[in-house]
């Protein structure tokens, strides 16, 4: 049954199938904390494997599967197996006879367990894993156990009702049970299997998020937008996950079902309007895992926030340094970014409180082991301290991703263009938070050093002749004059001088960057450009989002709404109206049928969700009055999308629904709601 196209998730218990994006079933298993618990699951019908019929999956928890006898007369027994995840596995198994004349035939089920670490199922070989043990087997149920590395033992449980008529212990970690199936014409009967996953640290799998969020919902007259907000904020409610340290949105599935610094605060970026409080769980759960010492091993340094964290074999006997591990250069800003944010959309004075030394510390990393040559720029070596190490320490973290615009290598140390527009944003909204708060010298000390970083980012990374910024600096201080996506977050930080956002608007639009559904990450002009590459010409929706809602900061309203119905477009050519991970960089012309997708992508994907929201944000215009606590709607709503109605926005400690819809050339806006609300051009002076 994990032939078949399944993604279940229950908070940290997730089930995943033969997806689209993975073939050949190399991910197929049911994981638990970055440990595969059951990889097969073959269910027979008198020795013959049974004819699928349909998939569905009606929530992101329950999958039914429709099979038939293959056997003449075919299709005239049905089996309806149900897959349900909660705290654990439950399979229910309904057989129907639909022929006049009785049946009696055995139903087999195979099962097997590799409990192989989700690195080592992702393609990293271990030199060294735990015994996988004999299966203990009985007609009541069966035991697969595993003996880790770090003398722990974890186990798969299997309970059967009604008790299996027989069962077979084969290989290590695998087993079979059976029914004899005996029905009169008409007859049905039902069997369960309830699989049990036993973690290593013994710690109760709960099968609900602690951080589920106030509700949210969007109504559209474009079915096409609706459909894709409606299944990105399912898909943002099922990546919620708690782990033992707190609860974050979870990268994606099936890859990244693990705590992550640099993804989950972009998704909290990107989502401010919506979640305050899974934003407050991911800044909390960073905080406690914020560096306090050096490591090598695991890059962690004092202040700096987590790059990702995992919790199987191999983390757990230290043969990958994800314990966690602090190797990206772009977590660490986007942490004072996102709490200066928060504070300012949401006034929570208890996380401020509780976190501000937090953001203190982050400071000095930043303006210390961040910016080792002392020159005022965040950056990284650009070499790998091993192979579970990254040497590219951006979000375009692929060892490939960064060229010099003749093709050849860049040599560290780097300065990411895009990081150092984090760490503008972290002193600028920081700034503006600590204004609020009437801490007047701080504040004009945090606008200082912002000024300062915009001050070194226009003198060193602007291209003058090419009307763009470099992707970085390299070694010797030198721009790397490749054309990428990365200037476009400098857009969404707000750094650039409006002159020049109009410039990087301009340069961005053109076909070398633009496709048609998304901006490429890498010019398709550039030598190393490659459309089916991670992140040399890839799109990532995430990405053109932060673009987006850039361009619409600086009153580039025509191209951010070109760049919001690229991003719809994409929803609509993808199964449930789901955003990938990211798609192949081919153009629009010449693939309207849809895009090409990535081969491994993950689905779901949490910042691909979170571009969706931000979609809808920039459409609506909302922007926060931060000093007069009220909500400024700036719509921009094309044709296709004339209506739109959103409830359960929030914004200082309140919620409130909107209602914007063109007519007659204008839009009318209806707020109801605990927040005060008007619109561009009607406020008041503040």
């Amino acid at each position: 049954m994990l032939d078949f196209d399944i993604t279940l998730k229950a908070n940290e218990l997730f089930l995943v199938g033969r997806t689209p994006s993975d073939t050949n079933r190399a991910a197929a298993g049911l994981y638990l904390r970055d440990t595969r618990f059951l990889h097969k699951l073959d269910l027979t019908l008198g020795g013959r494997a049974l004819d699928l019929l349909s998939v569905n999956a009606t929530t992101g928890r329950l999958a039914t599967i429709n099979l038939a006898n293959a056997d003449e007369p075919a299709h005239t027994i049905g089996v309806e197996a149900r897959l349900e995840l909660t705290n654990v596995l439950n399979l229910t198994l309904d057989v129907q006879n639909f022929r006049q004349d009785a049946i009696n035939l055995p139903l087999d089920l195979a099962f097997a367990a590799d409990f192989r670490d989700m690195f080592d199922v992702r393609g990293w070989k271990s030199p060294k894993r735990g015994e996988v043990q004999a299966a203990d087997v009985s007609p009541d149920g069966a035991t697969l156990g595993f003996a880790s590395l770090d003398d722990t033992t974890i186990s798969t449980g299997a309970a059967f009702d009604p008790p299996a008529s027989r069962t077979t212990a084969g290989e290590a970690g695998a087993c079979s049970a059976g029914w004899d199936i005996a029905l009169e014409g008409g007859g049905s009967t039902r069997i369960t299997v309830t699989i049990t996953p036993d973690s290593a640290d013994g710690r109760e799998v709960s099968a609900e998020s602690r951080s589920e969020g106030a509700p949210f919902a969007v109504w559209s007259s474009n079915s096409e937008l609706q459909e894709l907000i409606d299944q990105a904020d399912s898909d943002l409610a099922l990546l919620q996950t708690d782990f033992p340290e707190g609860s974050i949105p979870a990268a994606g599935m099936p890859w990244y079902i693990a705590p992550f610094g640099r993804d989950s605060l972009i998704v909290g970026l990107q989502t401010m309007h919506a979640y305050p409080e899974r934003i407050a769980d991911t800044l909390r759960l960073l905080a406690a895992h914020q560096g306090s010492k050096h490591d090598d091993f695991t890059e962690e340094q004092s202040g700096k926030i987590l790059h990702e964290l995992r919790y199987g074999e191999l983390a757990r006997s230290r043969q990958i340094p994800h314990t966690p591990y602090y190797g990206s250069i772009d977590a660490t800003p986007l942490f004072v970014m996102t709490l200066a944010q928060h504070y300012l959309w949401h006034r929570d004075e208890s996380l401020w409180n509780d976190l501000i030394d937090n953001a203190k510390r982050a400071l000095a990393w930043i303006e210390g082991d961040g910016d080792p040559d002392g020159d005022g720029l965040v950056e990284f070596s650009g070499i790998a301290g091993g192979k579970t190490h990254i040497s590219q320490q951006g979000w375009k973290d692929s060892g490939d991703s960064l060229h010099h615009a003749d093709g050849s290598e860049v040599t560290g140390p780097v300065a990411l263009v895009e990081v150092q527009g984090y760490v503008y944003a972290a002193y600028a909204t920081l700034a503006e938070a600590a204004t609020i708060r009437g801490d007047r010298q701080w504040a004009k000390e945090l606008r200082r050093k912002a000024k300062q970083v915009r001050r070194q980012v226009e003198e060193s990374f602007w291209l003058e002749d090419e009307g763009f910024y470099a992707q970085a600096l390299d070694g010797s201080k030198q721009p790397v004059r490749a054309i990428s996506s990365n200037p476009g977050h400098l857009l969404f930080c707000e750094l650039p001088s409006p002159e020049r956002a109009a410039r990087v608007t301009e340069r961005m639009m053109q076909e070398d960057l633009y496709a048609g559904w998304g901006i490429r990450t890498l010019s398709a002009d550039m030598p190393t450009y490659n459309p089916m590459s991670y992140h040399n010409g890839s799109i990532w929706p995430h990405d053109t989002s932060l673009t987006m809602a850039g361009f619409r900061k600086y009153g580039q309203d025509t191209q951010a709404i070109q760049l919001a119905i690229g991003l719809v477009t994409l929803g609509y050519f993808t199964p449930e109206s789901r955003l990938a991970e990211l798609y192949c960089g081919y153009s629009l012309e010449g693939h309207e049928d849809g895009p090409v997708a990535y081969p491994v992508s993950c689905i779901p994907q949490a910042w691909a969700a979170g571009a969706a929201h931000l979609v809808l944000r920039t459409l609506l215009g909302l922007k926060p009055d931060f000093a007069n606590k009220r909500m400024v709607i700036d719509p921009f709503l094309p044709e296709q999308f004339e209506a739109v109605s959103v409830a359960g926005l929030a914004a200082f400690g309140g919620r409130f629904d909107l209602s914007v819809h063109v007519h007659d050339d204008h839009y009318h806006v209806a707020p109801v709601g605990e927040v005060e609300v008007v619109v561009a051009g009607d406020a008041p002076e503040a």
